[in-house]
């Protein structure tokens, strides 16, 4: 396997995961709030900056997919 293959595959299960995530998280209901992580300029929510590097966040946030509520 390539590695634009590979990459592409990935990409396209992490989309699909994170679509069964959401709606198990209770996205769309009226307690629904945007997540801080994904407003990161650094990284835009995946964990990873531009040049490779590891982006931590040190904030905590309130969002149902950073702090899920059971």
């Amino acid at each position: 396997m390539k590695r634009q293959e590979y990459e592409e595959e990935l990409k396209r299960i992490q989309e699909e995961h994170l679509r069964n995530v959401s709606r198990n998280l209770g996205y769309g209901d009226e307690n629904w709030q945007p997540c801080l992580h994904d407003q990161c300029p650094s990284c835009h929510g995946t964990g990873v900056k531009s040049d490779g590097s590891m982006c931590v966040h040190c904030i905590s946030c309130p969002c149902p997919k950073c702090t899920p509520r059971c």
